[in-house]
Order: C-alpha cells, then sequence, then structure tokens
C-alpha cells in the first residue's frame, strides 16, 4: 500500500506540473529492481534513457537521436560480455591452467561482466563463465550501475576489477539537482549529482589490470604482470594538469543541451552532455560483432545505422590519434633519406589496451603515376602478417634501411623462460615495449614501474627525447638500385585490434568451442588494418644529385636534447664534415625556416621558440645537405 500510495503523490505531482506521464509507470508487470539486488540492469534505466518516439528528448539541437541507452548498446562496454575474442581468450586460458579457473575466470568477469560479478559477490555466491552465459545481469556488460554507482570514496584506487560500489541504491551524474521521483519509483534509486563522474578515476579499475603469472602446471610464480595500465599511463602525461580526463576524447561532450529523460516536457535541457558511444578504436571488433549478431545471439535491437555510427565514430576518434610530419626529402648516392616524427596525441601510451594491439609505419615508394613499387615497408600479406616482421619480435628501430626494418609500436609480452607468449597468465614481464608515450611522460613518475619501457626503445636517443613531447623520429634510407626517374612516396601509420600472428596463437587450440566460434568470424578480418595518419609526396626527382653522400643523423650531436635553455651546442662526430664554410638551418617539423647563419658548435635559439621539435640542418659551402638532426625544445 505505501508503494502504490508514493505512486499516486508522483502521478499527481506530474499532472500538476502539466508533465505526460509515462506508460510504464502504470505498468504492474514493471516493478523496480528487487529490493535484495543492489545493481540496476540496464533495461530498468532505458525505459527513460532511450530513444524518444516524440523526438523531444535525448536529441541534440539538430535533432540527431543521442540516445543513452541506444548508444552505449552497440559500444565496446555494452557489448563487453558478448566480445567473441575474449570469450575465446577465458577459455583457452583457463583449459591451459584448470587448476586456477576460478581465480582467471574471476578476474575477468570483474571487468567484462562487472554487475553479475558484483551481484554475487553481494550474495556470497563464486561467479563463473558458466553462470554469466545464463545470467542477465551478467550479460549486460559495462553497463550503467559500473559506472554511475561509483562513489567518490576510493576512485582511482582499484585495479583488475577491484573498485568500489556504492551498494545504498544510488546512482551518481554529473547534474546539479536531479529530478528525483520517477527514478526512485521505476528503477528503486536514487539519482544524486557528484561531478566525480566526469574524472577518471572511474575507469581506473578496469584500465588497470594485473595478471598473476603461473607456472605451466597453473600454481602460483609469485609474479604480477601489468596486462595494462591506460589509467597509469594517463596519470603520467600533461593531461591531468590540464583537466582533460577519459571522457573528454572516450565520452566527448557536446555543447548542446540535451532533455536527457523521456516522457517529462517540463524538464531542463541539460549541457554539457556526453555521448555514450564510448568512442575508441576497436573498429575490427564492432565490425565482426555487428556482421554475426545472430550467431553471438546479441539482443535484438540497435538497427543497423546504430552500428554503422558507432564504427564510424571509433574510425574519426583513431583518425585523431597521432599525426605524422616529414622532414625534407632528399635523395643522394642512390639513396632516399627523410626522418618520420610520430607524434601521440591520445592521453595513454598508443596503442593502449590489450596487448595484442599493435601500430606500425608503412613506406611505399612507387612510380608516378605508375603501377611499379619501388619500394614498401610495412605491408601486409595476404594472411594479414607484416611482411618483413621478425620472430619471435620486430626490434625498435632509430633507423630503417631496408624493407625489413619496420617501425611497430607495441607490447610484447614473454614468461619466465624469456619466451614470446599471448597467454596473459604465462606473461611474466615485458620483452618490448617502445608504444608512443604521452604528451608529458617521465621517467620518473610515481606510476613508471607500470607504464616503462622496455627493450631497444631504451637504447633510442630519438625516442628518449621526443618522449617527452609525446613523439618518436626514425630515420629512413630507401635504396633505389637505380632508379632515376619521377616518384611518388606514401607515409602512414596504421593500427589493428586483431593481428594475424596473435590469432594464429590463439587458434592452435581451436578444440575449444569458443576459440573455434570465434575462428570461423574472424575469417574475413585476417587484414582488417586501420588508417591512423597518412602523408603522401608525389613528383620526387629520384635522379642522382653527383653531391656527396648524405651523413646520417648519428655523424651530428646536439646536446642538451631536449634543449631547455638557450644554448644549443652542436658536435661533429664525422671529422669530414668539419670543412670551411659550413652553415646551418633550423626549421620547424611542418619545414618553416626559423633561424640560419654560419655554423658554430655553439649556437644561440631564440628564448620565445614553442616547445616542440625542430630540424637541425647542416650545409656545405655549396649549399649542398650534408646531415639532419631533430631535437627538442621544452
Amino acid at each position: 500500500m505505501i508503494k502504490y500510495g508514493f505512486v499516486f503523490l508522483i502521478c499527481i505531482s506530474i499532472l500538476f506540473l502539466g508533465l505526460t506521464l509515462p506508460e510504464t509507470f502504470l505498468d504492474p508487470t514493471r516493478d523496480p529492481v528487487p529490493n535484495n539486488q543492489k545493481v540496476a540492469h540496464s533495461s530498468h534505466c532505458a525505459g527513460c534513457h532511450g530513444y524518444d518516439e516524440t523526438g523531444l528528448a535525448l536529441v541534440d539541437s539538430e535533432g540527431n537521436d543521442v540516445s543513452i541507452f541506444d548508444d552505449w548498446q552497440v559500444s565496446m562496454m555494452g557489448l563487453s560480455a558478448y566480445d567473441p575474442f575474449w570469450r575465446a581468450t577465458i577459455t583457452h586460458e583457463v583449459s591451459q591452467y584448470p587448476s586456477a579457473k576460478s581465480a582467471i575466470e574471476s578476474t575477468c568477469l570483474k571487468c567484462h561482466s562487472p554487475l553479475g560479478s558484483i551481484q554475487a559477490h553481494l550474495d556470497g555466491r563464486l561467479y563463473s563463465y558458466e553462470l554469466m552465459l545464463e545470467d542477465s545481469l551478467g550479460l549486460d556488460g559495462v553497463s550503467c550501475s559500473a559506472c554511475h554507482q561509483q562513489p567518490a570514496q576510493n576512485l582511482g584506487k582499484g585495479h583488475s576489477g577491484n573498485f568500489t560500489i556504492d551498494t545504498n541504491r544510488v546512482l551518481f551524474g554529473q547534474f546539479p539537482n536531479p529530478f528525483q521521483g520517477p527514478m526512485q519509483l521505476y528503477v528503486g534509486f536514487e539519482p544524486k549529482f557528484s561531478d566525480h563522474i566526469y574524472s577518471s578515476g572511474v575507469c581506473a579499475g578496469c584500465h588497470t589490470l594485473i595478471t598473476e603469472t603461473l607456472q605451466d602446471d597453473g600454481s602460483p610464480t609469485g609474479n604480477f604482470f601489468v596486462e595494462q595500465a591506460t589509467y597509469h599511463e594517463w596519470l603520467n602525461s600533461s593531461y591531468p594538469a590540464q583537466g582533460k580526463e577519459c571522457q573528454t576524447c572516450h565520452l566527448p561532450f557536446i555543447s548542446d543541451g540535451v532533455v536527457i529523460a523521456t516522457d517529462f516536457k517540463v524538464l531542463e535541457k541539460r549541457k554539457p552532455f556526453g555521448l555514450h558511444q564510448y568512442f575508441g578504436a576497436n573498429t575490427a571488433m564492432l565490425d565482426l560483432m555487428k556482421t554475426n549478431r545472430a550467431m553471438l545471439g546479441l539482443p535484438e535491437g540497435p538497427p543497423e545505422q546504430a552500428w554503422d555510427e558507432s564504427i564510424a565514430n571509433n574510425r574519426q576518434s583513431l583518425s585523431n590519434a597521432a599525426e605524422l610530419t616529414l622532414s625534407p626529402v632528399t635523395v643522394d648516392n642512390d639513396t632516399l633519406y627523410f626522418t618520420v616524427q610520430v607524434k601521440n596525441k591520445t592521453g595513454h601510451k598508443l596503442p593502449s589496451g590489450y596487448p595484442s594491439r599493435l601500430a606500425w609505419l608503412q613506406i611505399i615508394l612507387k612510380e608516378e603515376h605508375g603501377q611499379d613499387t619501388l619500394y614498401a615497408n610495412g605491408q601486409l600479406d595476404a594472411q594479414g602478417k607484416i611482411s618483413g616482421r621478425n620472430f619471435p619480435y620486430e626490434p625498435h628501430h632509430q633507423v630503417s634501411t631496408s624493407s625489413d626494418d619496420v617501425q611497430i609500436y607495441e607490447m610484447v609480452m614473454g614468461d619466465i623462460n624469456g619466451q614470446l607468449t599471448t597467454r596473459l597468465n604465462a606473461a611474466f614481464e615485458p620483452l618490448k615495449d617502445n608504444r608512443l608515450l604521452p604528451l608529458g611522460f617521465r621517467t620518473d613518475h610515481s606510476t613508471y614501474d607500470t607504464v616503462a619501457v622496455w627493450g631497444g626503445a631504451n637504447q633510442d636517443p630519438e625516442y628518449s627525447i621526443a618522449s617527452a613531447l609525446g613523439q618518436d623520429i626514425i630515420e629512413y634510407r630507401i635504396p633505389l638500385h637505380g632508379n632515376n626517374g619521377v616518384g611518388e612516396l606514401d607515409v602512414s601509420l596504421r593500427y589493428q585490434t586483431l593481428p594475424s600472428r596473435w590469432m594464429s596463437d590463439l587458434f592452435e587450440h581451436d578444440s575449444i568451442s569458443e576459440v573455434a566460434q570465434f575462428k570461423s568470424m574472424y575469417q574475413d578480418y585476417t587484414t582488417f588494418q586501420e588508417l591512423i595518419d597518412l602523408v603522401h609526396i608525389d613528383s620526387i626527382d629520384l635522379s642522382p644529385s653527383g653531391i656527396n653522400p648524405i651523413e646520417s643523423i648519428t655523424s651530428l650531436e646536439l646536446f642538451p636534447n631536449p634543449l631547455t635553455g638557450t644554448t644549443l651546442h652542436v658536435s661533429l662526430t664525422n671529422q669530414k664534415l668539419l670543412t670551411n664554410g659550413l652553415r646551418f638551418e633550423i626549421i620547424t617539423s611542418s619545414g618553416v625556416s626559423i633561424q640560419k647563419g654560419v655554423f658554430t658548435q655553439r649556437i644561440m635559439m631564440n628564448p620565445t621558440l614553442p616547445d616542440g621539435v625542430y630540424f637541425f640542418i647542416l650545409y656545405d659551402d655549396q649549399s649542398r645537405l650534408m646531415c639532419i638532426k631533430p631535437f627538442a625544445l621544452l
């Protein structure tokens, strides 16, 4: 009687205010979340935060649908429990370490199936993969409660799925003075204002994942491996100080005022409004799941165009992740010379997240307007593998002198024997981690132990110098083999979430049903790749210049580098360059000349120059290019 008396009061209040009454309020079958359930299924939120047929709520200023529930459904958050790659991986790991089944599944389910895992824990039950497959809460993925029930207390302190949930049946939101009645009545939860929901700490609990290293028999070694530390990467960047959170990019805000709940005509518009498609980079998985909806048993609902929009938004997000800049291209001694500056524009390492992901540089030199390829570096073959890639992994390169020297940005896992592995629970330490670092990255930051650089990149001064600026610089020397016509050059940064080599290791275990199912879906995605950025240069004269061979950038040393003052010291390590009449020029990364003159070993820089990467160019007395060297100004 108390419940229905409350319903009556709410209805009278709504009618008095001139609001329309949602049909769900009068539907006796649509009860609030049961009292013994401390988290809310997304279906309880869909009634008010889903598509509005009247077009009044959850639309932007141009009338485009921005409904929270519908956008979330076609995001990797909404699909996390159905992800076939994840399902194949968790069942594969369990098959390799059956004695550690409970521990492995518990860790994985906390993030891919958080609500089912949380409720089971509160009920004193052990949650398993098999239970998740039959559990609507588990299959709800990373849904509303997983984020909006996190309190400000202990925010950002958890990892590996161990984050705090407020079990007092409250949902935190970013807008002050929430209209509480409908949510209290229909859902049985109380909406509360708290702007901590804007904080990156909400993401920390799952995007800092530490796994236990196991022996072959499944027994613990006592060691732990940082599978991903995206939140720590963000902490070790310039972006926290700038007030840029994870949500800034991945839950982008629109300035339009939006009515955030349906059926209530007098609700004020709220802004800024965050789009809930969770813009990221995993276009491959979104496309694969869209194609295989029936096989995966995905809930019906999102139309075709919703999937296409989500994929397009993720692709746009990826295209903003990095930028390429080339130094002046020169030809000498039957060799094409240039340097590539790769700038990471994200707030974390690129790529970040699950360690299968990689980005790499592709270099294609062709005859201009012709079909003949003169040089190729970083192309995918018919099996989706990067041509020339070394096994067990490609080393980091400072200088690339052949088509087999492919610059691949990745984290490579090694087991307790120092061998390459793709199994998370076998991982002991990285063999390589040269992923592009975020702006402001520091080796003396408190998080460095979880986000360290591993392998050859530590010996590359260009990587170390440019890393504080979120960049890497690599020199290319392309042999021309006597081709002396006119060419065109394409330099691109490419990306994969599901690379063929990683999948091949997994598919060796296709006797596992989930692995076999994913393998059948993957066949059309072996060569799936995304383009992040492309620089095209045409009309390159490849004919011999007749001048002295250009020296490598290693013949010239600049210090301090990065430069923090105004005096740049220059040292020539190759004595044959010490001839009379040397001149220098300093240009920006976009090729703008900012300073030139007669060469000396101490050059005074303009103190008003902005921070960035610059190129020091040395010419001989005949204005012939001798060498180019990048340096950073901080």
